[in-house]
């Protein structure tokens, strides 16, 4: 655990009608909030849970508006509440202005005796600021402004922001910005309550951070550094502290100051802390919404805890240092129980961007979700368009033209129940590699595609064969299987193409099949114009497996099919020279031999 933080707990809601203790007269239309506020238009700066003696009247805090226009506070709802957000109370805050660079001090304390450091009052609603630890969010209808998660509080003393940094809603999330007050405001009681905080001695610039006890520069992440790999937007379940992202680490370098969210120009986190937060090479960081493993599905470990929630059917994710965006994904859905994982060999800030080179989470962890949290991920077989991989080397794909592939044997009506036993055979004419070739019955309808990633390489010469299963105990007893297919092969009146980028290479249709037997392209006719007529494709005669005939992986037995006007010459084709009147003469018979005439 790199350092925790607190999330976020669910919003208390003040009911108009339903609930009276809270909702002052006045406070807007059942509770709305009347500015339209977004994360960060008010600033918490200051917050006294622990005065000097008895606590009741005395309780305050202080927010600034760092806006340049004034607000309408109607219907801003306050909580306060434990650090873990349990116990929380609300008010919805009446009529009352804050003007631009204004601190505006709202005290537990009624309108009538408010003491004059004191703004606005919301009484007893809030009950008493916890004096261990707490926190005090901001809210404008459903919309998180701004919210602080504080530790023990001094005696008497208030717990401001420093006074050096100008109030802000994502810095103000780091206690080691904050300070106890050495002002005195009334007798006994420490704090700046309406002006300016104090400034803080010791706390660190963004830029600087400590290790150990030596002070030293942040090691800024660079575009590149960081990749977001992996994410669980929808895991079993109810989502809860479940939820998780991955970040793949490409050099040495420091935490401290980076910015996460799930709204490129409004990132709802920082990562903040006095001291060092050094990540390395190679490393995956998991940040999750729990590091504890019996709310967050038993993950093998969280180095950040997140405050925000992923999207299930589409969202986005972004990582960014100071105003440089680092990474940022989006997505249109995810699978229940999976994990969205990235193709391990393309960790790559503008790969990662492409939807496509992603996969769902095959490895089982924790509670029993699936994928690979903190650790590389399985590939997902997928390679950059117009290459492949050989071995751990990208290369350029040498795919097929037409002509490279020709249908020459199919086996549609195999003996008993067809289920596995199907396959057809392809004719390579030259090395080429098959990844992407598209299959299907019909031209333009696609069934199946071979997948990228590794190099699917096949020599000139060569008969692949594709079938549903690889197991000759489901196969038929085929000899071998090249690749899988996912489609069906029709009896009769069917027919079947290969293709490359939605352009059909080969194609054939047929009319009937013979039950047990494939059928087989004359082995002298592999060309894709010869394989169009059906006059040059007969049924296989030679058996294989558990007894159904073809010669799937190898040439064809011979059909003695020639085409019209032409005959084989020691396996060449050549023009036929047939006889002419005049060429043949007759010159002999028996016509009545002795005896039975017979074969005489």
């Amino acid at each position: 655990m790199l350092r925790e933080r607190l999330h976020h707990s669910a919003a208390a809601v003040c009911l108009a009608g339903l609930l009276a203790v809270g909702c002052p007269d006045g406070s807007g239309d059942e509770g709305e909030c009347k500015a339209g506020l977004l994360a960060g238009d008010l600033v918490v700066t200051e917050i006294m849970a622990n005065p000097a003696g008895t606590d009741d009247g005395k309780e305050w805090f202080e927010i600034h508006n760092p806006t340049s226009a004034a607000i309408d506070l109607t219907g801003v709802r306050l909580e306060a509440a434990k650090a873990d957000g349990l116990s929380d109370k609300s008010h919805l805050m009446g009529a009352v202005d804050i003007q631009p660079g204004q601190y505006l001090v709202l005290g537990g304390v009624l309108d009538e005796v408010k003491p004059d450091y004191v703004d606005y009052a919301y009484a007893a609603d809030l009950g008493g600021l916890y004096n261990g630890s707490g926190r005090i969010t901001l809210y404008c209808n459903e919309a998180l402004v701004d919210r602080v998660v504080y530790a023990e509080m001094p005696d008497g003393r208030s717990l401001g922001f420093d006074g050096a940094l100008p109030p802000d809603s994502v810095v103000n999330d780091d206690l080691d910005s904050w300070c106890e007050s050495e002002v005195e405001y009334e007798t006994g009681s420490f704090g700046t309550p309406g002006t300016a905080n104090e400034i803080c001695e010791g706390v660190l610039p963004p830029t600087r951070c400590m290790e150990g006890d030596q002070e030293r520069d942040v090691i800024a992440p660079l575009p590149g550094d960081l990749v977001i790999t992996e994410f669980m937007a929808n895991p079993s379940g109810t989502d809860g502290g479940k939820e998780w992202f991955e970040v793949y680490v490409g050099r040495n370098l420091d935490l401290n100051g980076l910015r996460l969210g799930t709204t490129a120009d409004d990132l709802e986190d920082q990562v903040s802390s006095l001291a060092c937060v050094p990540v390395f090479a190679g490393t995956y960081l998991v940040f999750a919404a729990s590091d504890d493993p019996v709310e967050n599905g038993g993950l093998p470990r969280v180095d950040w805890i997140i405050d925000f929630s992923l999207g299930n059917t589409s969202g986005e994710l972004y990582l960014a240092y100071g105003e440089q965006m680092l990474d940022g994904i989006a997505w249109t859905g995810s699978l229940d129980g999976a994990s969205t994982s990235l193709e391990p060999t393309l960790v790559d800030p503008d790969q990662n961007d492409d939807e496509s080179y992603w996969c769902a989470g095959t490895e089982s962890y924790g509670d029993g979700d699936l994928g690979t949290p903190g650790a590389a991920n399985p590939s997902c077989g997928i390679s950059p368009e117009g290459k492949c991989y050989e071995g751990d080397s990208l290369r350029d794909l040498n795919p097929p033209a037409a002509g490279n592939l020709v249908i020459t044997e199919f086996m549609a009506n195999p003996s008993g129940t067809d289920g596995d036993n199907e396959w057809f055979e392809v004719y390579v004419t030259a090395n080429v590699d098959l990844n992407h070739l598209q299959v299907g019955k019909t031209p333009g309808s696609v069934e199946f595609s071979l997948p990228g990633g590794e190099c699917l390489a096949v020599a000139a010469g060569t008969y692949v064969v594709f079938a549903p299963s690889a197991d000759p105990l489901l196969n038929g007893g085929l000899p071998r299987v090249d690749f899988l297919m996912d489609m069906t092969l029709g009896n009769a009146n069917s027919g079947f193409f290969v293709g490359y980028e939605d352009q059909v290479l080969d194609a054939i249709t047929y009319t009937s099949t013979t039950s047990g037997a494939s059928t087989a392209l004359e082995p002298r006719l592999t060309g894709t114009d010869e394989n169009d007529d059906e006059n040059y494709w007969c049924a296989g005669s030679e058996p294989y497996g558990d007894g159904d005939l073809g010669t799937p992986g190898a040439a064809n037995t011979p059909c003695g099919i020639s085409p019209a006007g032409q005959c084989y010459e020691n396996d060449q084709l050549r023009d036929l020279n047939p006889p002419v009147a005049g060429d043949l003469v007759i010159t002999e018979f028996m016509a009545n031999p002795s005896g039975t005439d017979g074969g005489k």
